[in-house]
């Protein structure tokens, strides 16, 4: 029997990718300019695995102009499978700003962001995020995020995260 096919997930992956790629490159367009990168580390033991829900606590740091501010958060699966059991897990987005007022960077991204995920992991893992929404309309996370971790398994559904500014 065979239960996980890795050519199928891979496949499903990059369709994923290939689909979503554009409405990146248009949000990215519609913003003035990169502001910074936003940074998610998993905070080991804080997973919680429902099979069809999870989520897990991390450690957020939004670098901006050389300043860094520090968010809570807290990402998974919303309704989807995941079978993943993560050691490390990392997530990157690129924040973009479509407005020229003073924006409270300390708390700017507050919010939940949610839509598509998929990772797969055996030993070192592999995955992408292509989240929208969150806080103030002048604010965006460009919605396709990279992630990096080490583990074993695969997840894939509606994913989301969510931040608060410390």
């Amino acid at each position: 029997m065979n239960v996980f096919n890795m050519s199928k997930f891979m496949f499903l992956l990059a369709s994923l990718i290939l689909v979503v790629t554009p409405i990146a490159v248009v949000q990215a367009e519609d913003a003035k300019g990169e502001i910074g990168v936003v940074t998610c580390d998993y905070i080991p033991g804080t997973k919680v695995n429902l099979l069809i829900h999870s989520s897990a606590s991390f450690d957020c740091v939004f670098v901006h102009g050389g300043v860094k501010d520090y968010y809570d958060g807290e990402a998974g699966i919303g309704l989807g499978l995941d079978l993943q059991w993560t050691t490390q897990s990392t997530m990157s987005y690129t924040v973009m700003a479509s407005t020229g007022k003073n924006v409270d960077w300390s708390v700017a991204l507050n919010g939940t962001y949610s839509g598509g995920k998929a990772s797969a992991a055996f030993g070192v893992g592999l995955g992408v995020a292509v989240l929208i929404g969150g806080g103030e309309d002048s604010v965006a996370l460009i919605p396709l995020a990279i992630e990096t971790g080490t583990g074993f398994g695969a997840t894939a559904g509606l994913g989301y995260l969510s931040l608060k500014g410390k």
